[in-house]
């Protein structure tokens, strides 16, 4: 057997196989580990991630465990105070069951949505001599879905739709319309100033040349922008995970590798052993997340949804 290296908050499980690598190296691959994870484990793993200064991960813990939240380095988006300050995020849970590859891929999810968060504040629309942000995640939702829509103006060019936008100070001039040939169209826009989170030339793809479904349909466009930006950037060990770089068949291939079933190689005795313990400790992880639904309206009205059935947890495979 080689020596096997494990990370801060893992262990193997008995009689966990080894798998060699194509490097030479040797490896418990994590569906074959057991977790502990503590705050100090955490903090460990997520020191080797690194993506942007102005996006600090913390690590922190309060009654209901630990979390991961993010924090936004940069100007008040509401006022006219432009010095750096620091604003936090909601917070992202960490089980201490939690395999340590969910642990980084939660920080991945978590930068996307803290980014994605400060996109949906800076951008504005105006209109009427006013001066708002739709589409910010600080609505007042109840209050809307009470509230009888106007219809929305119909009569507007896609020029003058693109010029009602402003991201931060930055904003946006149509250059063409070109309408494909299964009915969508696709619009590109330029910037009228230069900014460091968007292209000089965006294009993005809108089923019709409505107001909502441009409007709706760019700030996608910026969106799915910041989330390259993330793929690319945002390593572990200095590996890009998400980056278009990285091929899906070299993914494949290890993927294969790594899960192929451990138990042909070993005596009869040794793979009762551990199939055995690899069963249970899959089905205590499950059982841990199982939701309890109270004897409440919402508790009943859920169960009768489920029709009552008795529904039985998957049996882990190998």
């Amino acid at each position: 057997m080689k020596t096997v290296e494990f990370l801060p908050g893992e262990a193997p499980l008995t009689q966990a196989p080894q798998v060699v690598l194509d490097d030479g190296r040797a490896c418990v691959p994590q569906h074959y580990l057991r977790y502990a994870h503590s705050l100090a484990s955490t903090e460990a793993i997520i020191a080797r991630i690194a993506y942007d200064e102005a996006y600090p991960v913390f690590v922190s813990q309060d009654d209901c465990g630990i979390f991961i939240q993010i924090g936004v380095i940069g100007p008040d988006n509401y006022k006219a105070d432009k010095r750096r300050k620091i604003v936090f995020g909601r917070r992202w849970r960490v089980e201490p069951n939690l395999p340590t590859s969910e642990i980084i891929q939660t920080v991945f999810l978590a930068l996307k949505k803290a980014r994605e968060h400060e996109i949906r504040e800076q951008i504005t629309l105006h209109f009427d001599g006013h001066i708002a942000t739709p589409f910010s995640c600080h609505q007042d939702l109840p209050l809307l879905a009470r509230q009888k829509p106007k219809p929305q103006h119909t009569d507007l060019s896609v020029e003058q739709i693109i010029a009602k936008i402003k991201y931060a100070k930055t904003g946006f001039e149509r250059v063409d319309t070109v309408h494909l040939t299964g009915g969508d169209y696709v619009i590109t826009v330029k910037t009228d100033a230069p900014h460091h989170h968007l292209k000089d030339y965006i294009s993005f793809t809108t089923p019709d040349l409505s107001q909502a479904s441009i409007l709706h349909n760019f700030i996608d466009a910026l969106i799915r922008l910041s989330d390259r930006d993330v793929e690319e950037r945002f390593t572990f060990d200095g590996f890009a995970r998400f980056s278009h770089a990285i091929c899906p068949e070299q993914i494949a291939r290890f993927s294969v590798k790594t899960r192929q079933c451990p138990t042909k190689l070993m005596d009869s005795d040794e793979a009762a052993r551990f199939v055995s313990e690899f069963s249970t400790q899959n089905y205590e992880i499950d059982s841990t997340r199982i939701p309890a639904l109270s004897d409440s309206d919402y508790g009943k009205a859920m169960k009768t949804k489920l029709g009552g059935a008795e529904i039985k947890l998957g049996n882990p495979r190998i």
